[in-house]
């Protein structure tokens, strides 16, 4: 197992890689603390509605102590790879849901051409989060698995509810998988360029201690120079 990997690393990191910890953190604290911000004013808001969401009645009160958690956690300098991991559960659990509750009890319009999408950008942000905290073809694999069941939940379990909707369904559906895509794209090119970036740094860093070491090993020569011996 690669020490890398294990909890016991990240309290001896230094230099470049701890700052890009800190980096991480400070990420994972802006994109927990705007929504936090937004699911109590809209849990707020939904209190005074005469037609209210489940979702946002009984998951909010839930998801909202462990947005705190997570800002805590971040703001302490808390490092954990396992926090990492359960974060990706919950994401993917609130996800799916988001969307079973849309699929089950929708809050449709009387108009046929628009539907609420707060279910599917819900899929978005979760999926964002997700992209930061695993590598790109995991991260790919879990999100487009994901997207495919929340697609396919108002479908599977509320088909006649939907039908009337179904040209504004699609869209919906389609701009959602778009703005993935874009990002999961996003994603891979960020970690191929991180990759040939650490390459790059590695090469320069045999380099330089090869030449170091070269320079060392020469024979001393009157006047205090070194002469290089010839290589075969």
């Amino acid at each position: 197992m690669d020490a890398r990997e294990h909890d016991l690393h990240l309290l001896h990191i230094t230099g470049d890689e701890r700052r890009s910890f800190e980096e991480k953190r400070w990420i994972f604290i802006c994109l927990t603390l705007v929504p936090f911000i937004s699911f109590t004013a809209t849990y707020a808001l939904q209190l005074t509605q005469p037609v209210q969401e489940p979702y946002v009645i009984y998951g909010y009160p839930i998801i909202m102590p462990l947005m705190i958690g997570s800002i805590l956690w971040n703001l302490l300098g808390g490092y954990s790879r396992l926090a990492e991991r359960v974060t990706v559960v919950i994401l993917v659990v609130t996800a799916f849901l988001h969307n079973l509750s849309f699929a089950l009890q929708p809050t449709l319009p009387e108009s046929p051409s628009f539907v609420g999408t707060a279910s599917y950008w819900t899929l978005v942000l979760d999926a964002t989060v997700i992209m930061l905290l695993l590598p790109a073809r995991q991260a790919a694999t879990l999100i487009m698995t994901l997207y495919a069941v929340c697609v396919a939940l108002p479908w599977v379990l509320n088909f006649d509810a939907f039908r009337p909707y179904l040209l504004a369904m699609i869209r919906a559906q389609t701009v959602t998988f778009s703005v993935l895509l874009a990002t999961l794209c996003l994603a891979w090119y960020r970690q191929r360029y991180v990759e040939r970036a650490q390459e790059a740094l590695m090469l320069r860093q045999l380099a330089t201690t090869d030449l170091f070491n070269l320079s060392s090993a020469a024979p001393a020569q009157p006047g205090g120079t070194r002469r290089v011996a010839p290589q075969d």
